[in-house]
């Protein structure tokens, strides 16, 4: 049975999810270490879906294995529309979007955005 209450995710990136839309987050875990085979959550970097209007947001690796370094502002024309089938789900929030703040983090020329939302779940 998926959890109830009212959930604060934080995003990196900016999430223009308004109040009252349906959501689905999903948070995976990912192997810890060279040899581990320690699962750790990522729970500041979870997939979102707005089903209200059927846009997903997420890092690329959640999509797809990185293949090396990437640049800043490079494209990957290359990700599929899915999460991964081989990531471990580690929590999964269902529920319609109350509030959301978009913050930028960080002076002067070094600002990066963070999307909070909260989440009540029936």
């Amino acid at each position: 049975m998926p959890p109830m209450g009212l959930f604060t995710v934080h995003v990196p990136g900016v999430l223009p999810i308004p109040r009252g839309h349906r959501v689905e987050v999903r948070i995976f875990a990912v192997p810890e270490g060279v040899f581990s085979t320690t699962w750790v959550p990522r729970p500041h970097d979870p997939w979102v879906l707005d089903h209200t209007t059927g846009v997903s947001y997420g890092s690329a690796w959640l999509f797809q294995a990185p293949p090396g370094l990437t640049t800043a502002g490079e494209l990957r024309l290359d990700l599929p529309m899915t999460v991964r089938d081989d990531l471990r789900e580690h929590a999964h929030i269902t529920g319609i979007v109350t509030a959301a703040r978009v913050a930028w983090l960080g002076a002067g020329t070094s600002l990066a955005p963070q999307t909070t939302l909260l989440i009540e779940s029936p």
